[in-house]
Order: C-alpha cells, then sequence, then structure tokens
C-alpha cells in the first residue's frame, strides 16, 4: 500500500469515474478540458489543462499531494492566478481545484458583460 495520499486518485485513475459529467460542465462554461495522466514513476502525476478565450489553466497534482495551478493570460502571457497546495487526501482536491475553473468561468462572465 502506498503511503502517497493520492495514488489511487492518479495511479489508479480514480478521476476518470468523473469525465463525463466535468466535461458537460467545463463545456458549459465555455472551457475546453483535457485530462492527461503522466508517466508512471515514483511520484506520477495528473494535469488538467482548460482553455477559453481568454486564458490556459493548469492543474498540475502529483501522488504524494503537492499541486499547482496556474492560468496564463492568452493575450498578455501574464500569470493571472498561482496557488501551490499540499494535500492529504482526495476531498482536500476536490474541494480546492475548482477555484481555477471557477476564475476562468467568471473571467468569462466578465468580458461578456462588457459587451
Amino acid at each position: 500500500m502506498s503511503l502517497d495520499p493520492l495514488t489511487q486518485l492518479i495511479s489508479e485513475r480514480g478521476f476518470d469515474r468523473f469525465q463525463s459529467g466535468l466535461r458537460s460542465r467545463f463545456a458549459a462554461y465555455r472551457l475546453e478540458y483535457t485530462l492527461t495522466y503522466c508517466e508512471l514513476s515514483d511520484n506520477s502525476a495528473m494535469r488538467l489543462d482548460f482553455e477559453s478565450s481568454l486564458h490556459l489553466g493548469r492543474v498540475t497534482v502529483w501522488e504524494s499531494g503537492a499541486c499547482e495551478m496556474d492560468i496564463l493570460e492568452i493575450s498578455t502571457g501574464n500569470n493571472v492566478f498561482y496557488e501551490s497546495h499540499q494535500f492529504n487526501n482526495e476531498k482536500q482536491f476536490y474541494q480546492t481545484y475548482p477555484r481555477l475553473v471557477i476564475f476562468m468561468r467568471d473571467m468569462l462572465r466578465l468580458q461578456s458583460d462588457d459587451i
């Protein structure tokens, strides 16, 4: 048994069971979404990549519980969002990663309101 808190989520691909619902939700937010499981290693990772007309976002999370979330503004290349976390369990991951999605969704809504 692994001591890493996110082994089931990543190496055992526990996140796969949510893909259908997530793809629908993210599409409703006008976000393109790609899930990538990185090469197996001592500390395997998965990436959630998001793209909107304004931003590129990425959540990278490792089995150890380390997580980095960042968003780049396409027009400037500037980093407009960054968070680093150390999760002890999957629940913490599920409670935290939506911050990136909500930021991207809300920026699109603000742009729509300005038009």
